[in-house]
């Protein structure tokens, strides 16, 4: 696996051409560095050239560390506080380390990147600093905790007192569940926020909050494997979602837990981490083999931004899949042997806390998941995930829809969606998505996958609706009971930027062709396919509905097509 690592490694770099390096170099050297995808494109080469790839860099790769090592002590004093240092540094050290250890250049330029980096004052250098650790500091204290105790670990310096403080400041963030709560709950930094605190661990961390952070990355491992769906990918919520690099850190994750797990002797848990690790970089695969590969999972061309936050654009977050990648190198034991982990093997339901309010269930090789508390700027509440083992996420549905998306769209969506219930009010139909009512789990159980929530509507009528959803081994049953008239909507997938899905419409079932797959919706009750198109990060959808008097329910079949 470890081999792996490094050869998706490379993939990854060889996205950023000669001319691409060049016009990067020349901007930072005019410029300074701004930001942190520069220093990320120089450490990865500078890794994969120390192992033995990428060798027609080695000169200038040796001009970009030079820069990179000499800017980041004075960067954030010269330019502002964004520059992101605290990503920097932490790859920095392990680009010097893995030349140091390859010996393929003289000690005089490795010695140079040392003394440099041996400058950095941590409160000139990073942005969030602590001051006072019962103030909670956002997740780039951690990633200064990290970089600060790879300083350390490589013996570029010692700011132990430092790192404590920032590592108390992340303390308070955990959830009962030891799920790191940075701002809005989003799920990407629950998990890259407890890797940078795990690779401090790793990484030879013994201070005054050792045991406290253990404690909570214990009561968070079992959790890790659960979130994974059925294709080996991240959940859905928040921002800097559906990016490539979203299973590279997931990986690097699951290493770190595997590793730990072996030290204590449970191979078979330390088997589960492994395979997930593997499952969650096989999903990316198919989109690295694109022709021309984007860091989103979408075909849209890389500079319309489709999909992306004004932050997430290609030249940072294409090359951070990389950086996680070899983060997973670094902490992978590969004499652990893979054992069949939950996404592949169990069945489960589950709620995360109410501050992260999402509901994952399984049953055979489906996987659902809801939020009962949708952050709106990014999606809307509801059942928003469907995936089926070794189909396409975006047959069915990977993540709902919002009208008030905060990143880049080609239009603007009509309303919430998702798949949905809706009760009738006095003017029209009252849907939960649109946030008018509030939506709770009332029952579960894993027999069948089988989850139940109910609706409350603030009304005049006081209306309530409920929603359950049966997963088993024939596929997904979504039903709705409410007071008087009910309706079910949801999405019909119809384009991913590059390739349009075929629609074949009866009048009690739809079918969605998409690479090689079919999703099937049927019901009882006329299916109408309305004119209404919706985007989300992966591309464009159609809606559809279902009306009926208090009772509804839609099947939802994914299978290989014939």
């Amino acid at each position: 696996m470890k081999k792996n690592y490094l050869q998706i490694m490379e993939q990854v770099v060889k996205c950023y051409t000669p001319e691409h390096i060049e016009r990067y170099m020349a901007d930072v050297v005019a410029n300074g560095l701004q930001e942190h995808g520069f220093t990320r494109v120089t450490v990865n080469l500078g890794i994969l050239i120390a192992h033995g790839r990428k060798a027609e860099y080695k000169e200038r790769f040796i001009e970009m560390m030079d820069l990179c090592c000499r800017e980041v002590p004075t960067c954030m004093l010269r330019n502002g506080e964004n520059v992101g240092n605290e990503f920097s540094v932490k790859e920095l050290v392990f680009c010097i380390l893995e030349v140091e250890k390859a010996g393929i250049l003289a000690p005089e330029y490795t010695r140079r990147w040392r003394e440099e980096l041996s400058k950095i004052k941590p409160f000139d250098t990073y942005c969030e600093v602590s001051e006072d650790p019962s103030v909670a500091l956002c997740n780039w204290a951690a990633f200064g905790a990290a970089s600060e105790q790879l300083r350390k670990y490589a013996g570029i310096g010692d700011e132990s007192a430092f790192i404590d403080f920032q590592i108390h400041s992340q303390l308070c963030s955990f959830d009962e569940n030891g799920m790191y709560r940075d701002p809005h709950e989003p799920i990407v930094y629950d998990m890259v926020t407890r890797l940078q605190l795990a690779a401090a661990l790793y990484f030879g961390y013994e201070g005054d909050w050792k045991d406290a952070l253990c404690e909570n990355l214990e009561k968070s491992m079992d959790l890790t494997l659960l979130m994974q769906s059925v294709s080996g990918e991240i959940p859905y919520g928040g921002r800097s979602n559906q990016f490539l690099h979203n299973e590279t850190f997931y990986a690097a994750l699951c290493e770190y837990y595997a590793s730990a797990l072996k030290k204590r002797g449970d191979l078979q848990k330390a088997g589960m981490f492994k395979r997930a690790a593997r499952r969650a970089i096989e999903s990316i695969l198919p989109w690295l083999a694109e022709e021309k590969v984007s860091h989103i999972k979408n075909y849209y061309d890389i500079g319309t931004q489709y999909g992306c936050e004004f932050y997430a654009y290609y030249d940072k977050y294409m090359v951070t899949t990389a950086s996680w990648l070899y983060m997973a190198y670094a902490m992978a034991d590969d004499t652990i042997e893979e054992v069949a982990c939950p996404s592949e093997k169990d069945s489960f339901v589950w709620e995360t806390s109410e501050h992260f309010h999402k509901v994952f269930a399984k049953y055979g090789e489906y996987y659902a998941q809801w939020d009962t508390n949708a952050d709106q700027e990014y999606e809307s509440t509801g059942l928003g995930r469907i995936h089926k083992k070794n189909a396409p996420s975006a047959i069915c549905l990977s993540l709902p829809f919002t009208p008030t998306p905060v990143y880049e769209l080609d239009m603007k969506n009509p309303s919430s969606l998702e798949i949905c219930g809706g009760v009738k009010g006095k003017e029209g139909y009252l849907h939960p998505c649109d946030g008018l009512g509030t939506y709770r789990v009332i029952d579960k159980e894993v027999t069948d996958a089988y989850v139940r929530v109910k609706c409350f509507f603030e009304s005049e009528e006081k209306q309530q609706m409920w929603e359950t959803c049966t997963i088993s081994s024939e596929g997904v049953v979504f039903e709705v009971e409410g007071d008087g008239d009910v309706e079910i909507c949801f999405p019909v997938f119809e384009f991913d930027g590059k390739h349009h899905t075929e629609i074949f419409v009866q009048e009690k079932q739809v079918d969605v062709r998409y690479k090689g797959y079919c999703c099937s919706y049927t019901s009882d009750s006329e299916i109408l396919l309305c004119d209404d198109v919706f985007a989300n990060r992966n591309g464009h959808y159609r809606a559809a509905s279902i009306r009926g008097e208090k009772y509804l329910a839609l099947k939802i079949t994914i299978d290989a097509c014939d």
